[in-house]
């Protein structure tokens, strides 16, 4: 699917696994994207996630979902404490955003669904970077 460096997220669907890739992008040390497709038919949906944050002022989150076919994109923006998500020293938290973002937005689409996040290993390249 991409060339982008991928997080091992497997999702389930109603109860059943279902395709999906999870890949992230870093646009400088402050910022971090984190993109998800699933590309069932009569689904053909992704999220778009990107978190831009500095310590001394809240992390702004932007979610861009496009799909399933008919609907409209959608963008929906959230400001978060510092603290609690920091895209620099604690990239995981934002991960676990973009997968309740996920959930969210699937449920509002009557579709149940799950991220299942398998372990450690699934977070080791993506925190590359060690808090002073």
């Amino acid at each position: 699917m991409s060339d982008r460096p991928t997080i091992e997220l497997p999702i389930t669907l109603d109860g059943q696994a279902a395709e999906s890739e999870t890949t992230y992008t870093w646009a400088g040390p402050y910022i971090l994207s984190l993109h998800t497709v699933l590309p069932q038919q009569g689904l053909a949906l992704e999220l778009h996630s990107t978190f831009i944050g500095h310590q001394g002022v809240a992390t702004i989150a932007v979610h861009l979902v496009l799909g399933p076919p008919g609907h409209v994109p959608v963008t929906i923006t959230a400001e978060h404490p510092h603290e609690q998500l920091d895209p620099t020293f604690a990239p995981r938290a934002c991960a676990y955003e973009h997968a309740h973002q996920l959930i969210e937005v699937l449920d509002t689409l009557a579709i149940h669904a799950a991220v299942n996040v398998p372990g450690e290993q699934a977070f080791a390249q993506l925190e590359r970077v060690e808090q002073p």
